[in-house]
């Protein structure tokens, strides 16, 4: 095909869709169409969590308890006393008993297999003891206040470590100023070791006051020790005589 000028050339290339300067080297536009482009990665997304639900703060127990105003308060507290670990196996807390204020209070060293469940400071064949030697010297289970050092029952009804009842001592102390006795019966040597600092022998314990705060204490053998042991109410009953006199 013959054209008079290059201008008519390039005209007719136009016409024919060849809109591209020709360049040094060729395109092969077959190989290009061939080619897989790989897809560009999504945007990442920065997912933030959510900020939790608030909820309900719960009561927690702490060596701290002089913010604690009643006897109903410190009871709520050892509840949520979740890292104790007498807590975890017990059935039931058995803290305290009766009237919050009372002139006598009874002090238990902990719980045996019937406080556990019933959630009492004494419970069976021991409450019906008690029940009898508070009224050989005139004082009714009704009117006096009844609480355990420790509130929960060690398994297998061993002895408490050190550690169980230094955990437990804050409120066993707040406990004590909020009923303010005027005396303390303390069953078994525990109660009087670790709060007034007496002998950890209840044999050479029994029969000599103790001074706790505002308060004078005497201990003897608790009730499920003379259930086991009858020949040791003797002892039981002099200490008894102590403590009437003291009235």
């Amino acid at each position: 095909m013959g054209f008079t000028s290059p201008a008519e050339a390039l005209a007719w290339l136009a016409q024919m869709g060849a809109d591209e300067i020709a360049l040094e080297q060729p395109i092969d536009r077959f190989a290009d169409s061939a080619k897989v482009v790989a897809p560009k990665p999504a945007p990442r997304l920065e997912i933030k969590s959510a900020p939790a639900p608030s909820q309900p703060v719960m009561a927690a127990a702490t060596t701290d308890a002089s913010g604690l105003h009643s006897i109903a308060d410190i009871a709520q507290a050892l509840n949520f006393m979740d890292t104790h670990p007498l807590r975890k196996n017990a059935s039931k807390l058995a803290f305290f008993e009766g009237p919050e204020r009372a002139e006598v209070l009874i002090l238990a060293d902990r719980p045996r297999n019937e406080e556990d469940k019933a959630g009492l400071v004494f419970a069976g064949k021991a409450r019906l003891l008690l029940t009898n030697m508070l009224a050989a010297i005139n004082l009714r289970l009704e009117d006096v206040a009844l609480m355990n050092l420790i509130p929960w029952r060690p398994p297998g009804n061993r002895a408490p470590t050190e550690a169980e009842i230094s955990a437990v001592l804050p409120f066993a102390r707040r406990a004590l100023e909020l009923a303010r006795p005027r005396l303390i019966l303390a069953f078994s040597a525990l109660p009087a070791q670790h709060l007034a600092g007496a002998d950890p022998s209840i044999l050479r314990q029994r029969g000599k006051w103790q001074v706790l705060g505002e308060a004078a204490l005497l201990s003897t053998l608790h009730p499920d020790e003379l259930l086991k042991f009858p020949l040791q109410k003797k002892l039981a009953w002099r200490d008894l005589l102590a403590f009437k006199e003291k009235l």
